[in-house]
């Protein structure tokens, strides 16, 4: 990496660079030892990813006859219930749906009518849709409103959230600072060594000594922002070469030699088990996978979909795999700006539409079943008579997933211009 390209990561790495929470409520929240805290992992489907090819009602004829050239026939189809089936490639999760792992709920997303990628996403990211004046990501919100009380005996968790890319995304941008992980990690020791001068001084701070300090020592009001961020920076980086390393692992028993794809999701996946099982506080971490936008090619079962949809869930079964016991406290979320049109369009493809899926996999949910409020495919339920219409706001699975799994009950405000369902979706027991 170059230097230049370390000192913008570096700037835009914590989003902040204090630990700095005025103006919004702290909340209560329950403590947790390490390696017993819950993990939430976010992944974004960047593009408006197709749900009716993905999660498919194969015994609807509409469905077929609305997507004639690109539908998936039942016998190609990996069979759910006499309902709904996965598309072929998703075959690795079947038997984690089985298992009561994977959840997914149909026709989800934002109320906003948008159809642009970059406000949809900004406003799912944002959990805030149509409002332009929030800046803080939804997880990041959650991060500074669940600071750990020093007072009580729990610092500050030494990789308490981490971004698997190095462009933080809109979701963990915010105050609190957060640790972007560039993909050549491996090659940045002599990036770090030359730096680690720069922001540490004369006298070199070890990653203990640094991670000892109180919050105000290290971000207080005397301190240079640039030279904060930029020790922070280094410091994590530094934590998280040694936990890929495996001994943070080793230590616990819990170093596994579990088989990966090859490609770069699996790769992020792979170091992001890692964290987690080494127990170092890891509780919030994000990553992105482009290329959901498919006008042209999206296929039935040789497309554009079928290629996407094997390299990201072959990457999820090796990840639920690998995690073990840890699968339990550990929940995936899969979200997209937006769904597509219900009708393929005449590239083989489809357009941008409206209501989409957002799964869920791991955790102690009610997993194993489709959820959702589906309307089946008539023209006289589309939205603007072409889409998929949204029966469960985004934001209801948000607060479900902060509520039963982080078990974190979000504050008024923390959504804004939202107000909570009175009855749940029935995601956790």
């Amino acid at each position: 990496m170059k230097r230049r390209n370390f000192l913008k990561m570096s700037a835009i790495t914590s989003g902040a660079v204090c630990l700095n929470v005025a103006g919004f409520k702290v909340a209560a929240r329950a403590q947790f030892a390490p390696g017993e805290n819950p993990v939430l992992v976010v992944i974004y489907l960047r593009g408006g990813q197709d749900q009716l090819n993905t999660i498919v009602p194969y015994k609807d004829k509409q469905y077929h006859a609305i997507r004639p050239s690109v539908s998936i026939k039942e016998e190609n189809a990996v069979v759910l219930d006499d309902q709904w089936a996965f598309h072929p490639a998703l075959e690795p999760l079947k038997a984690w749906y089985d298992k009561g792992k994977v959840a997914v709920v149909v026709n989800s997303g934002s109320p906003h009518s948008t159809r642009s990628h970059f406000d949809a996403q900004d406003f799912m990211e944002y959990a805030a849709p149509g409002n332009r004046t929030v800046h803080d990501g939804w997880l990041n919100r959650y991060l500074a409103a669940t600071v750990p009380d020093a007072s009580k005996g729990y610092g500050l968790p030494e990789l308490r959230t981490l971004a698997m890319q190095e462009l933080l995304p809109r979701s963990l941008r915010g105050r609190y600072p957060v640790l972007a992980v560039p993909n050549d990690l491996d090659g940045l020791q002599e990036v770090l060594d030359l730096f680690d001068g720069f922001y540490a001084g004369e006298k070199k701070m070890d990653i203990s000594a640094f991670l000892k300090q109180s919050t105000n020592v290290r971000s207080g009001v005397d301190a240079d922002p640039v030279m904060t961020s930029g020790r922070e920076t280094i410091y994590g980086l530094r934590r998280l070469q040694e936990v890929l390393k495996g001994d943070s692992v080793a230590e616990l028993g819990q170093l596994t030699f579990q088989e990966y794809p090859d490609g770069f999701f699996a790769d992020r996946m792979k170091k992001l088990a890692r964290a987690i099982k080494a127990g170092v506080g890891l509780e919030v971490a994000a990553t992105d996978i482009g290329g959901w936008d498919h006008h042209i090619g999206l296929g039935s079962v040789d497309g554009a979909l079928d290629r996407m949809l094997k390299f990201m869930s072959e990457g999820l079964s090796s990840f639920m795999d690998d995690l073990g016991s840890h699968l339990d406290r550990t929940m995936v979320l899969l979200c997209t700006e937006f769904g597509r049109t219900c009708k393929e369009n005449g590239n083989a493809g489809s357009d941008h539409g409206h209501g989409g899926a957002m799964w869920l996999l791991g955790g102690k949910m009610n997993g194993g079943k489709v959820y959702g409020k589906w309307l089946g495919l008539h023209e006289s339920v589309m939205n603007d008579k072409r889409d998929l219409p949204v029966t469960t706001d985004f934001r209801d699975i948000f607060a479900e997933v902060l509520r039963g799994h982080m078990k974190f009950e979000a504050p008024n405000g923390f959504f804004p211009d939202y107000k909570a369902k009175s009855d749940s979706l029935g995601l956790f027991a």
